[in-house]
């Protein structure tokens, strides 16, 4: 039976690339982890891992098996956090800004949490663009900002910690010529229509990979709605290269998307929490981001 131990290890490899950064970042042995993977292939049946000269990389069977694992960590999570004891002593008022993705996929399940545990604190939410939150935390509109930590402008004094890592990886339809390909490079990408995500910075980011060598894919889509994207994108009109975070296996309509490492590396959407550095951090504020911190995991 497989461990919640073995699930951390490889959710760690899978986010890593490398036994050993994951070693680090879980603070194992190196050995620890490869014979928890190991073991964990042998109870499944399949290898999940694709070993490389610089790294592993998730084969077809550990990225199905990646999406569950996600689910799973979640809910111990969750249930962990279920019977912790509630803080009647602390008060106040909490000022959270969200950027879009991140206020659907990240920011509810925290904060009924925290106002569970913390009965007696207000949060308050504020739902906008990444510059315009910027700007609420220079202005001392808001106290936290959840936001992609990666897209965060320089040099406007604001401080923030990353919690998560997401990998970027191109979706398809489960019938798509690409999905036969062993490599799949971004010149392959390329030669098929494509569907942006306007959304958190995405369609910046949507246009970031390609270049002069890797050939412009066409342009099919660009929307604001997840759904629309993931549909077209599952329908075989369309492929696109979006986040873990977003990433969802079905569409509203019952069809399958599959998601596929590139051999190109892509960066990955970091999320986290911004504040104004110039300014000190109240003890609700401190707890909301410490929640936050404990809650997202880093996988």
């Amino acid at each position: 039976m497989l461990t919640h131990r073995q699930i951390r290890y490889f959710l760690a490899v899978s986010e890593a690339g490398q036994v050993s950064a994951a070693a680090r970042a879980l603070n194992v042995s190196q050995s620890a982890v490869t014979l928890s993977i190991k073991d964990m292939e042998g109870l499944l049946g399949t290898p999940l891992f694709e070993r490389l000269p610089s790294g592993v990389r998730l084969t077809r069977a550990g990225q199905q098996f990646r999406h569950h694992a996600q689910t799973i960590a979640a809910s111990f999570e969750a249930a962990m956090k279920s019977v912790s004891a509630r803080d009647e002593t602390l008060t106040g008022t909490v000022r959270l800004g969200m950027s879009w993705t991140l206020s659907s996929y990240f920011a509810m399940p925290v904060i009924e949490q925290f106002s569970r545990e913390h009965p007696h604190v207000c949060v308050t939410l504020t739902e906008d663009l990444r510059a315009q939150l910027e700007q609420d935390l220079l202005a001392d509109r808001v106290d936290l900002a959840l936001v992609l930590t990666s897209n965060l402008s320089p040099d406007l004094g604001l401080r923030s910690r990353t919690f998560r890592r997401s990998q970027r990886r191109l979706w398809v339809s489960v019938d798509h010529p690409l999905t036969r390909l062993k490599r799949v490079t971004l010149a392959d990408v390329a030669r098929y229509p494509y569907a942006i995500l306007r959304s958190d910075d995405a369609e910046k980011q949507g246009l970031a990979h390609w270049t002069d060598a890797t050939g412009h894919p066409e342009i099919k889509l660009t929307s604001a709605s997840i759904e629309a994207v993931r549909s077209l994108v599952a329908s075989g009109q369309a492929v696109t290269i979006l986040s873990d975070v977003v990433y969802r296996p079905w569409t509203l309509e019952g069809r399958r998307v599959e998601t596929i490492d590139l051999v190109e590396t892509i960066p990955t959407m970091d999320v986290g929490i911004a504040w104004n550095g110039a300014r000190k951090l109240s003890p609700v504020a401190l707890r909301l981001r410490e929640a936050f911190e404990k809650s997202i995991p880093s996988i």
